[in-house]
């Protein structure tokens, strides 16, 4: 089975569908198959669509979804938790996602979120199952998908909170003995160049430090699409 990995979409769903145009992902070809490392939603305009797609994808078995942090936003909402809600939208780009699966465009950021809430429970009642559903990593062979990162200094790196494998860096963890890890989540231009002022800038000029990072028992994917407009997405035969 050829896997083509990408992670980070953060509602762009024609960079989804171009990027793996251009990695040769062909959704009708049985060995091919598409793994995605969470963040499906926010900042971007076409989360609706990216979750259309990908659903999709996925009810047919063609793809398999991890679960991110930015997932968790549209799980705490329909949850009712308004206060997470609130900040997510101040904060993480949740408006834009809220006003896709809405269609609601409003002037200020003071909309009562439970009208959100009921328009997307009734457009989506399957939303929340669905997101509910994304396992927190996903191990094949040698390698460990994963959206944040893995912990291997407990004594059962499985056994980690559901909030350690969406919210933690892999970059900040040990390497795990014997695997791979594979990890979006933390964009890789960041961590290449973590003090850059203008990473718009930077792209244009060094695009390539946004490519995969290889290190020790680790690749990081994220390519901060909201800068670039690309996903990085990387090919793996298991």
């Amino acid at each position: 089975m050829q896997y083509f990995v990408t992670s980070d979409i953060h509602g762009h769903y024609q960079v989804l569908r171009e990027c793996l145009e251009k990695s040769g992902y062909d959704e009708s070809n049985p060995s091919h198959h598409l793994l995605v490392l969470g963040d499906l939603f926010d900042r971007g305009n076409e989360s609706k669509e990216v979750f259309e797609y990908l659903y999709r994808l996925h009810q047919t078995k063609k793809a398999t979804i991890l679960l991110g942090n930015h997932d968790l936003f549209m799980l705490e909402l329909l949850e009712g938790n308004y206060e997470r809600a609130k900040f997510n939208v101040a904060r993480n780009g949740f408006l834009e996602t809220l006003e896709s699966f809405t269609d609601y465009k409003f002037a200020n950021r003071d909309t009562p979120l439970h009208i959100y809430k009921e328009a997307i429970e009734k457009a989506y009642p399957n939303l929340y199952d669905w997101i509910s559903s994304f396992p927190l990593y996903l191990e094949l062979d040698d390698y460990i998908f994963v959206h944040g990162g893995v912990d291997p200094t407990l004594d059962d790196w499985k056994k980690a909170s559901r909030f350690e494998f969406v919210w933690s860096y892999e970059v900040k963890m040990d390497p795990v003995p014997g695997k791979t890890v594979v990890a979006g989540h933390h964009r890789v231009a960041t961590i290449r160049e973590p003090f850059y002022h203008d990473y718009k800038a930077l792209f244009l000029e060094h695009p390539e430090l946004f490519d995969p990072l290889y290190l020790e028992g680790k690749i990081l994917i994220d390519r901060f699409v909201e800068v670039t407009k690309e996903l990085n997405v990387v090919e793996f035969e298991l």
